[in-house]
């Protein structure tokens, strides 16, 4: 099926649970010393991944599988149309000896369709909120796997495991494991990879968290974050995204949107003239657009607030998020990315939302250091050194826009 394929090997870090009290270094692993006391979260064991190569494999987007139902559609009408009177009443007889049939048939299906997507609900481990999850776990860990090697193909691209930036990382993501041991119960590995670019194209401060609790972490974060705290705040946004069902959920419901989508605009061209097809078709298109883009943001905004109630548990400083919600603000407003945006079409909030958020659940997040017993914060607000990291930010891309 596929041509010839090459092995990518790949350095990633594995955090492992450790059932045993005593954990003990293994050749390749990170230099640093275990500590007796702790339990379950102990070492950073770097693993070998191999990845095959193949060709791509280009799935068809919605837009294109709406212009195929809508020639589908249109084909079958012109049909219709230039049809006899004759065999336009051959067809309809043949539909009215069948009717019971085909009606009972499509009556089952729209009752049974519901009825199962009901028993595809499962609750997260968080909130207990229940989660609308459509494909299996199977399913997604080879999808995972796919987008993976895909996001890897280029060795050159992946950040040698020996730099700095890992142990930066994997300390962080104990941090976070060990302040929230009663979440992160399984042993399921997080597996962090670094990398320059996203398909070897695309450079941005980002951190993306695949199904299989794959994190990769865009090397450009690093030009943007200004300590631990801040690394801290991002990584637990993306486990907070795993952990509440999220990359799942947004699968699913993405594939019930095709649904939902491409069936209504094929019959929409079979009845309708052209005319007024195209105006229910981009009706149709827009408001699964906007739903969807809904669901998306809302997905952020929980996002943010367990991953802050994650990372408070951790001792990190809050205030830290306004800070780099202040940043990425900037960054935006050079790049002019949000600059023709509709708000009602992104997939995050704005910053300005989520600054606002944020500052309104200041005191729960105080409450949880407390509650970890956390040192005091400090006096100086972090928002103070604000406008030196805007002026930063801003000479750096008057030097380098692409910095």
């Amino acid at each position: 099926m596929y041509s010839k394929y090459s092995q990518l090997i790949t350095s990633r870090t594995l955090i492992c649970t450790r059932k045993s009290l005593l954990c003990r270094t293994v050749p390749e692993s990170f230099p640093f010393q275990c500590k007796r006391s702790e339990r379950k979260w102990q070492c950073l064991k770097l693993q070998t991944a191999c990845f095959h190569t193949t060709q791509k494999l280009h799935s068809p987007g919605l837009i294109i599988l709406c212009l195929g139902s809508i020639l589908c559609g249109r084909f079958i009408r012109k049909r219709w149309m230039t049809m006899s009177p004759i065999k336009q009443e051959m067809f309809i007889r043949w539909y009215m000896q069948r009717r019971r049939i085909i009606n009972g048939c499509l009556m089952g299906l729209s009752i049974a369709l519901p009825i199962y997507c009901l028993t595809c609900f499962k609750r997260d481990p968080v909130v207990k909120a229940p989660r609308f999850i459509l494909i299996d776990g199977a399913k997604r860990i080879t999808y995972s796997k796919f987008v993976y090697s895909l996001i890897v193909r280029n060795k050159e691209n992946v950040v040698p495991f020996r730099n700095p930036m890992y142990t930066r990382v994997t300390r962080v993501l104990n941090n976070l494991a060990r302040a929230n041991k009663e979440i992160f119960k399984d042993s399921t590995p997080w597996n962090v990879t670094i990398i320059y670019r996203i398909f070897n194209e695309i450079s941005a401060p980002n951190v993306l968290i695949l199904p299989d609790r794959s994190i990769i972490v865009l090397a450009d974060i690093f030009k943007f974050i200004k300590n631990d705290d801040q690394l801290t705040i991002i990584l637990a946004h993306e486990m907070a995204h795993e952990i509440l069902y999220h990359v799942a959920q947004t699968l699913s419901i993405g594939l019930l949107r095709v649904y939902l989508t491409v069936i209504p605009t094929l019959f929409i061209w079979i009845f309708y003239p052209t005319r007024v097809a195209i105006r229910l078709s981009l009706f149709l298109y827009i408001l699964t657009s906007l739903i969807f883009s809904w669901f998306k943001r809302s997905c952020e905004r929980e996002a943010d607030e367990i991953g802050l109630q994650l990372a408070a548990k951790t001792c990190v400083d809050p205030r830290e998020a306004l800070v780099l919600w202040e940043i990425m603000k900037t960054y935006e407003d050079l790049i002019g990315s949000s600059k023709f945006q509709l708000s009602l079409f992104m997939d995050h909030p704005s910053f300005e939302e989520r600054l606002l958020r944020t500052i309104e659940l200041l005191p729960k997040y105080n409450n949880l250091r407390n509650q970890a017993e956390c040192p005091e914060l400090p006096i100086r607000d972090p928002r103070d050194r604000l406008p030196q990291y805007k002026k930063e930010i801003e000479r750096k891309f008057r030097k380098n826009p692409r910095f």
